[in-house]
């Protein structure tokens, strides 16, 4: 049974963290009169500081809409040693997921999945979470590894961002790399963390737990036999590289329409600093955190403060949080997946 006072507690600290994002983010930016002398003019948008062509919006939903068809496919090999789940299925699941995630504060949306994957296969909820971790770790390392690698290329003249830049990629690259071997030496010694946690627990919480914790552990180590799997560990890297490759682009190509002069290193920055500040707790809607990790790497090419910077940050976040409404509440309101499921979850729900 879930806890009241648990849940405003999460939602208190996950509003404050947004909060707080939020003012950093926008505080040395300038929000008053940024839609002043706005109007649409031969299909262009024109405020008195910034414009926009309306055709770069269509050509980043485009981008968009790849993303969510590579994101979706790449669980599918991570899936594949458990389960083989069809395309359409996974992505029933993965657009009412995906919104979850986004919405729900302090990453509790990464539990939709495999609670909703569990009402459609022949899948517990344990093994499938193990997949998410899995991604979610590889995902961190190849993001930070990015961003390790465009630091190179990235202008200086911003010394304090980018050293905060610097600072956050090596503990990234760092934190995710121990949880990768953590996680592969869990599977090669699955058996014996299985059989010393049976002997262990049992002295502090009585033998039911004891068997009901090695239950879901055994079953959650069922779920990182990616790891022996090379051929579809193999196409999970292939459609992470796919998914975020064209989230760097659809960024490139908006930051274009908005005549912010950024080469594509500056893309997969702004796309590897969203992902590493997401290690924090987020917050609902991922408001603040989202636009502050987004804007850090903008500074360093001296946009600081730049209109067309500020109102590119908020077309980013506004149409990626359209995207998962339109594809996670078409599967809502047609009643194929229940919203009480998909946003009720809890860590509790895990065995």
């Amino acid at each position: 049974m879930k806890s009241p006072g648990g849940t405003l507690t999460r939602w208190g600290l996950s509003i404050a963290i947004g909060a707080g994002f939020a003012y950093l983010a926008l505080k040395d930016w300038p929000v008053q009169g940024l839609l002043n002398g706005i109007g649409v003019h031969d299909w262009r948008i024109v405020a008195d500081s910034w414009s926009v062509h309306l055709v770069w919006f269509p050509l980043y939903f485009a981008t968009l809409v790849s993303m969510h068809v590579f994101r979706v496919w790449r669980w599918k090999p991570l899936l594949k040693p458990l389960a083989d789940v069809d395309f359409w299925t996974l992505n029933r699941v993965c657009s009412v997921g995906f919104l979850a995630m986004f919405v729900l504060p302090v990453r509790l949306g990464e539990l939709v999945r495999p609670a909703l994957i569990s009402t459609e296969v022949n899948l517990r909820r344990s093994p499938a979470l193990a997949t998410i971790v899995v991604e979610r770790t590889i995902d961190g390392v190849m993001v930070a590894g990015f961003l390790a690698v465009v630091l190179v290329f990235l202008p200086r003249g911003n010394s304090s961002s980018y050293v905060e830049l610097q600072i956050a990629t090596y503990l990234a690259l760092a934190l995710f790399s121990a949880l990768v071997l953590g996680l592969v030496l869990l599977f090669v010694f699955r058996r014996r963390v299985t059989v010393f946690l049976k002997a262990f627990i049992p002295r502090l919480a009585g033998h039911g737990i004891a068997e009901a914790v090695a239950g879901v552990l055994d079953r959650f180590l069922q779920g990182l036999s990616i790891f022996p799997d090379t051929r579809n560990f193999l196409l999970f890297i292939v459609g992470s590289l796919l998914y975020w490759g064209s989230n760097c682009l659809g960024l490139y190509v908006l930051a274009i329409g908005f005549g912010l002069d950024i080469p594509f290193t500056g893309a997969v920055a702004m796309m590897a600093t969203i992902v590493v500040g997401m290690m924090i707790p987020n917050p609902p809607g991922n408001v603040g955190t989202f636009w502050y990790f987004l804007l850090k790497p903008l500074e360093l090419y001296g946009l600081s403060g730049r209109p067309a910077a500020l109102v590119f940050a908020m077309s980013v976040y506004g149409m990626q949080f359209l995207q998962l409404i339109l594809f996670g509440g078409w599967f809502i309101l047609k009643g194929d997946v229940s919203f009480k499921k998909a946003f009720t979850v809890s860590w509790s729900e895990l065995a």
